[in-house]
């Protein structure tokens, strides 16, 4: 057995291009895939707190570090990452664009918008949730909540809008119109007609605390008390920049209230007046307008009104759309505008628009836009100029850029008056706008309508980014009243620009502005299609990126499509686009990884894939993640594409003669040619789009070990389904067969128009398959969205979608870094450790899968840990049922297929309980045999001795019974005769001697006995004679006593 440890990282959110790993990851919104749970704020509070869905909307990064071009990428790249940005999104229009598609399915409710949403500082920011760990570790349904995004949103305003009337005052229950709502913003003020919406100026200064309490006590004027509440009409189709540490929104299409012209009444054309119906009749109502003001604010909350912007247009658009002649006595006149822009002074025109004479009457005045007219869907960016003095300071300068858009002209004239639509005609206008002093006021850097042959075309929906000291405009669509279609563009065009601050004094300077010629087209027919609606986020150079620039172009739309493809480029003029996900209908050649699908994928991406081969020193083979094989050949993706069955979805969702014509079985007369491995490209797609279809109870598309293989397997309609009528030999006639899934017990069946047909006998086990596939989640077809790029991602949100019936309410994040999956714990080769533990360098990516493979057999499926958690296979030891000591390969995935690979050999643990209890055991038997041997011992030398004195007294026993002369009965040798001669005297002697000692006592004690009174009288001197006999009774029992000592040692041998 073979054990390698190979750590092949794939994140659970991504799909790929070739050559680079891509991650779509949803933070927020209706959970729109099966990996992580997204922030849905329904589900988790009571209270709403995100965005409805919408379009139109604009997002802007705030408190982001911007670029410096007198700094080194590297530390912009350290100014990056110490930043805390948020995203801020602002108003839009949450109804459908299609109100008759609206009323069809429902959803009238809608309106524009004017609320502001903030984020959370961070959007990379996951939590791995261990609660909805199963002990088992395989994948549980709940696996989407294992991962959650910690995303956030919180609305810093809802909006704020006029009443309808006013609610004090000597006008209160008039109609109140927005212009008299703003009308003491400090912009507006000195350009006001005081005698129509502002009477008193005064009205305006600062009113006392107590007026934003109750308005309605004398001396509290409305007006006033409502300049801290005004901010701009709710809109969409507008831009937003950050500029000055400031969030500025241009323009858009706005509601607002207003008073109706008097030329829009019956009779009101020309100088008439409107035809008097009823006296009380309303003039004030709720109409959409384009709207070219600029507000701006430091926190999203307080806005600040910078400049009111026009009604009117602009001069080059009155030169071009409003000139008409007219008989002035002796002379032609050519007069430009209608009769309502007519004015004498300055001051009767709206806003910041001016008094000019523009034809050959010079008494002929009309209003006049100094800036853009008022339009909607059009570009606005910014650029960062800076400039280091000779002191060492530095000079810095935001430049706000405005670029096309849709305007309204009028191009129908009746008499002196323009007639049609009353708002004008749609009209994509070509012009370009700049402003030094944070949108006060406006320089034009480019005429509208430019002819010219090659001229930069006029468009909306586009977009337009700042790279460095270049201006980059991006497709679009361009209409014109007279053209009878709208066309769409993928044209790319670029505008040079300086890179010095304007001069503050100066009233022209001329290298502050780019000149005509700086417009240059780059690429007049870029790989992605046509389009419009889409956005385009720069990402600047740093250290996560090594350093390089790259332009992401996403979604859009044109009268076919709505797309969803992903394209980067990488701002050299030579380099080519890259598609994130190329659509079959892109004009884009480049290959995809196939490890990544979708329902939506062409067939030819259902490949098997097997894990990278193991070199004899533990590491990949040539580094490679993946090995494929088609399950389908080219022939059978031609045959299948000759039927209509180009896709997994097609595939799946082909009927009973489609497939059975594929297997190869047509009608009779008719020739077939069956695909190679129908059945098994079939169960194969069956499995992806269940693996990858997102519902509330949906699976996760992380695989769940054996459990996908055995659920297909289950899933064979019973027969009772499949079967219409027949006999015993063939069944089925139709019923609801499929044409691959088996029959228990059928082998034919008869087919109405085709005859009998072979069944399949068994199901394919796909597990292994379809264990290596993984869905391919992106953000969707959508356009009208918005992006931004944060916290170096890629960031999209809303849009419409779904053929304009759905409003995407969501929030997705691109990520292309490939984390590395670092194994921080291991166990040592041919140790019995047994403890894994992973960890990546991507937020998110702490979620685990593993494999064990052993001689090229699965000894488990791919299982699942966290960061947390780890892997223990301690089971594989023998005693606990495992394969026991050898080696292994565990393979485990994070994110990517990018690899570490670790050799390690498994031994399993030694039993040290039981080799414990025998060592104990064994010391307890040695201790107690060294115990009982000593007792032993002993014993036998006290009985030893204890047989030697017993024959001792047995001996002198004898000799005294034979008296004295005892000894010399018998034949001794004489040496022995007189040894043990010596030996009887002496023992007599002794025995006399004791005999007379014993005779003596016997009659002391009687004379005792028999005379108590001389006792008596002498017991102190019998006293003392008693103890001086103990006493030598003692000294002869203590030599007796030495003596047998002495005896036994010299018997021992000591």
């Amino acid at each position: 057995m073979n054990l390698h440890l190979c750590v092949i990282a794939f994140q659970f959110l991504l799909f790929i291009c070739e050559g680079e790993s891509v991650n779509w990851a949803q933070l927020a919104g209706d959970r729109a895939q099966n990996t992580a749970t997204p922030y849905t704020p329904e589900k988790w509070r009571r209270k709403q707190n995100m965005w409805r869905g919408r379009w139109g909307h604009a997002v802007v990064v705030f408190n982001q570090s911007i670029t410096r071009s007198y700094l080194t990428e590297e530390e912009n790249s350290e100014r990056a990452r110490g930043a805390n940005p948020v995203l801020v999104l602002l108003g839009g229009d949450d109804s459908l664009p299609n109100i008759t598609s609206a009323v069809e399915i429902g959803r009238t409710s809608g309106k524009l918008r004017n609320d502001v949403w903030i984020s959370s500082s961070s959007q990379s920011s996951w939590e791995v949730d261990d609660r909805y760990f199963v002990d088992d570790n395989t994948l549980s349904p709940q696996l989407p909540q294992l991962i959650r995004s910690q995303m956030t949103w919180s609305e810093a305003t809802p909006g704020r809008s006029p009443p309808a009337t006013w609610p004090s005052g000597s006008r209160v229950g008039e109609p109140l119109t927005y212009d008299e709502w703003i009308a003491c913003q400090d912009s507006i003020i000195d350009k006001m007609d005081y005698t129509l919406n502002l009477p008193d100026p005064s009205v305006c200064y600062e009113p006392p605390q107590f007026c934003y309490e109750d308005m309605n006590i004398p001396g509290c004027h409305a007006q006033g008390i409502w300049k801290k509440d005004n901010m701009w009409s709710p809109r969409r189709g507008h831009g937003a920049v950050v500029a000055n540490d400031k969030i500025l929104v241009i323009g858009g299409r706005a509601r607002e209230y207003g008073r109706l012209h008097e030329t829009n009444f019956v009779g009101g054309l020309g100088n008439k007046k409107r035809i008097e119906t009823v006296r009380e009749y309303s003039t004030i109502r709720e109409e959409h307008v384009l709207k070219n003001d600029v507000w701006d604010s430091t926190d999203g909350v307080n806005w600040t009104l910078i400049n009111p912007g026009c009604r009117d247009p602009q001069e080059d658009v009155l030169l071009q759309t409003e000139v008409w002649s007219g008989s002035d006595g002796s002379q032609m006149t050519t007069l430009v505008g209608s009769a309502g822009s007519k004015c004498y002074k300055s001051s009767e025109c709206y806003g910041v628009a001016e008094c000019k004479a523009l034809g050959n009457n010079t008494r002929d005045k009309v209003c006049v836009c100094p800036m853009f007219q008022p339009r909607e869907q059009h570009s606005v960016t910014v650029q960062h100029r800076f400039a280091v003095n000779n002191d060492g300071s530095v000079t810095a300068q935001d430049i706000i850029y405005v670029v096309g858009g849709y305007i309204n002209v009028k191009q129908k004239f009746c008499a002196r008056s323009s007639c049609g639509p009353s708002d004008g005609y749609k009209l994509a206008i070509d012009d370009a706008w700049m402003s030094s002093d944070g949108g006060v006021t406006w320089t034009q850097i480019k005429k509208a309508f430019d002819n010219s042959t090659g001229a930069f075309t006029g468009r909306g929906s586009h977009e337009a980014i700042i790279v460095d000291d270049r201006l980059l405009i991006f497709g679009g669509e361009t209409f014109n009243p007279q053209l009878s279609h709208t066309r769409y563009m993928n044209d790319v065009w670029q505008v040079d620009l300086p890179t010095e601050p304007c001069c503050d004094d100066c009233k022209e300077d001329e290298g502050c502005t780019p000149t005509d010629s700086d417009w240059n087209m780059i690429l007049s027919n870029a790989p992605w299609q046509e389009r419009s609606g889409h956005t385009v986020v720069y990402e600047p150079p740093s250290s996560s990126n090594a350093f390089q620039h790259r332009v992401y172009l996403m979604g859009g739309k044109n009268n076919t499509s709505i797309f969803s493809d992903v394209w980067t480029w990488g701002l050299e003029y030579d380099e080519e686009w890259k598609c994130d996900v190329p659509m079959e209908s892109t004009n884009s050649s480049q290959k995809v990884d196939d490890v990544f699908v979708s329902i939506d994928s062409p067939l030819s991406q259902l490949k098997a894939f097997s894990l990278p081969s193991i070199t004899s020193d533990g590491q990949l083979s040539n580094f490679t993640p993946r090995v494929s094989r088609s399950i389908a050949d080219e022939a059978g993706l031609v045959l299948m594409k000759a039927n209509g069955v180009k896709t997994i979805s097609d595939l799946v969702s082909a009927d009973l003669y489609n497939i059975l014509k594929l297997r190869g079985f047509d009608y009779p007369g008719r020739t077939a040619t069956a695909v190679p491995n129908l059945c098994l490209l079939r169960d194969v797609a069956i499995a992806l789009v269940n693996k990858c279809s997102v519902d509330e109870s949906s699976k996760s598309n992380v695989d769940d070990g054996w459990m996908l293989g055995e659920r297909l397997q289950t899933q064979v309609i019973p027969k009772s389904t499949l079967c219409g009528v027949g006999d015993d030999t063939k069944p089925c006639e139709r019923g609801d067969w499929d044409g691959c899934s088996p029959i228990p017990g059928v082998s034919i069946v008869d087919v109405f128009g085709l005859g009998d047909i072979d069944v399949p006998q068994y199901s394919h086990n796909i597990s292994s398959i379809v264990q290596e596939l993984f869905c391919l989640q992106s953000p969707g077809r959508r356009y009208m969205g918005a992006a931004q790029f944060m916290d170096s991602k890629v960031v999209v949100m809303g849009g419409i979608g779904s053929e304009g019936m759905l409003l995407h309410r969501d929030t997705w994040t691109r990520d292309d870094k490939r984390p590395k999956a670092v194994i921080a714990t291991k166990p040592r080769s041919r140790s019995p450790q047994s403890q894994f533990y992973f960890d990546s360098n991507e937020a998110g990516a702490h979620v685990f899968e593993y494999k064990i493979i052993s001689d090229d057999t699965d000894i488990t499926p791919w299982l699942i840990t966290t960061k947390n958690r780890g892997v223990d296979i301690s089971w594989l030891d023998n005693k606990k049922g495992g394969n026991g000591r050898g080696w292994y390969t565990l393979y485990t995935r994070a994110v990517d297929p990018a690899a570490n690979v670790y050799r390690w050999y498994y031994t399993p643990p030694l039993p040290y309980g039981v080799i414990s209890g025998f060592i104990i055991t064994f010391l307890i038997l040695v201790v107690a045999a060294f115990f009982e041997h000593r007792r032993r011992k002993r014993r036998a030398i006290l009985r030893k001795f204890e047989l030697r004195r017993l024959r001792r007294k047995f001996k002198l026993k004898s000799e005294n019974n034979y008296g004295p002369f005892a000894s010399s009965v018998g034949v001794v040798p004489h040496g022995e005769q007189s040894f043990n001669s010596h030996q009887s005297s002496s023992r007599r002697q002794s025995t006399i001697r004791r005999e007379e000692r014993s005779n003596q006592d016997g009659s002391r004690s009687r004379r005792s006995r028999h005379s108590s009174s001389h006792r008596s009288k002498s017991r102190s001197s019998r006293d003392g004679h008693v103890r001086r006999r103990r006493k030598r009774r003692s000294a002869r029992e203590e030599e007796e006593r030495l003596a047998r000592r002495r005896e036994r040692d010299k018997y021992l041998g000591r």
